[in-house]
């Protein structure tokens, strides 16, 4: 006998190409049904590619999420990036709420709206993770650097991306093929820092001048930035499909992610998934997602260095990275273990009968209205809720 499905809303900023959290979003969804769940995606946009019957636009207001909800008998409702974090507390008198965190960078590391960034993480802190039923993370370094212990630790997978098998060998030391090293970020200024952008150009720098290396970069940006990166000697690829992302990856030799900081890392373990060896330095979740962690730019130009002297060595390097992340990240394990935790929450967050209590409804709708629109949200509700009852009145008194 087959259990009954339940219903729950995952809410994520965007749902288009070139966007981690779009990944997440769609994997999750089309596979939390074994663990018994239906997802829905609420979302503010989407692309044509992310198109579906389950991702749905929806303004990032407590009221309108809540609607959908009751219209859907949503059960749980799941946010995993703003501003739909925000949101959160005020749902809380009527549905059961849970954050998927997958991090946002240093607020230091971008050039512009350092205190804003900075004002919204303590505000999660403060005002968000306190308030939810639950708190989940994409790593273990999430979980410290949010200062959130109880934090349930749930990773992400890899398996999205084409299985090309486990890496052949395909240079050896006679050919002089080069060693083609790539990686992908947003290009241009804004994200430049906390993306390695000085750290791979030094790679570049030091390795340009030598026979034997060719390095590319993938990210979406302007011609401006193609042209950019093309006068220093480094392919540009600009905006690519996912499928021309799986390819960019697959066709590596070695992936670099030259980043300062990561919750996940998604485009590392995607790499090690497409057969290719991937390199990061020893900064946030990178112990977590590879087995070739780095303390500094030297070290890494030193393995390039090796490997591409030796083919070998770069075999063995790229089947332990293959196996390594097909076995350590499937998506199917990041779903049930979701879907497990979902019906924890559900359990625990059970009122009992006292939570549909005219009196308790009347709690639930001040709360509410007070956190959406303050002493005026209030009124008003405090206002349609007498012309309701006077027009109740009304009519009964007319069939009378």
């Amino acid at each position: 006998m087959s259990l009954a499905m339940r219903n729950v809303l995952l809410l994520t900023s965007v749902m288009k190409r070139g966007f981690g959290v779009s990944v997440v979003a769609r994997e999750v969804a089309d596979r939390i049904g074994p663990a018994g769940w239906n997802m829905s995606i609420g979302c503010l946009e989407f692309d044509e590619f992310y198109s579906a019957d389950d991702v749905v636009e929806l303004r990032p207001s407590s009221q309108t999420i809540f609607e959908y909800c009751q219209e859907h008998s949503i059960e749980i409702v799941v946010a995993q990036t703003s501003p739909y974090f925000e949101v959160l507390p005020a749902l809380e008198m009527w549905i059961p709420t849970v954050v998927f965190e997958h991090g946002d960078p240093t607020p230091t590391m971008f050039d512009n709206d350092v205190a804003e960034r900075e004002q919204l993480k303590v505000h999660k802190l403060k005002r968000v993770y306190p308030k939810v039923d639950a708190v989940l993370t994409s790593s273990y370094f999430l979980r410290d650097e949010l200062a959130w212990p109880d934090a349930k630790v749930i990773a992400l997978g890899c398996d999205h991306v084409t299985d090309y098998g486990p890496p052949s060998t395909q240079r050896t030391a006679s050919d002089h093929a080069p060693l083609r090293v790539g990686t992908l970020m947003r290009l241009g200024s804004g994200e430049a820092l906390y993306k390695g952008l000085d750290e791979y150009l030094a790679i570049v720098s030091h390795s340009t001048d030598r026979p034997g290396f060719d390095f590319s970069i993938m990210g979406r940006g302007e011609e401006s930035d193609r042209l950019w990166w093309e006068e220093r000697g480094v392919h540009c690829h600009l905006n690519a499909t996912d499928d021309e992302r799986s390819t960019f990856l697959s066709e590596l030799d070695v992936f670099i992610s030259p980043s300062k900081w990561e919750g996940f890392n998604l485009p590392l373990v995607e790499a090690h998934a497409s057969g290719t060896v991937g390199l990061a330095f020893d900064v946030g979740a990178h112990p977590e997602t590879t087995p070739y962690v780095l303390p500094n730019i030297a070290d890494a130009i030193f393995l390039l260095e090796e490997w591409q002297r030796d083919p070998a060595l770069l075999q063995l390097a790229a089947e332990r990275c293959y196996t390594y992340s097909r076995k350590k990240f499937p998506w199917e394990a990041t779903a049930f273990e979701l879907g497990a935790y979902l019906d924890g929450v559900a359990a625990s967050a059970s009122w009992g009968p006292w939570r549909r209590s005219r009196i308790m409804k009347i709690w639930r709708m001040v709360v509410g209205r007070y956190r959406i629109d303050g002493f005026v949200g209030i009124t008003k509700a405090v206002v349609a809720r007498l012309r309701k009852l006077a027009g109740r009145a009304l009519t009964k008194r007319r069939r009378s």
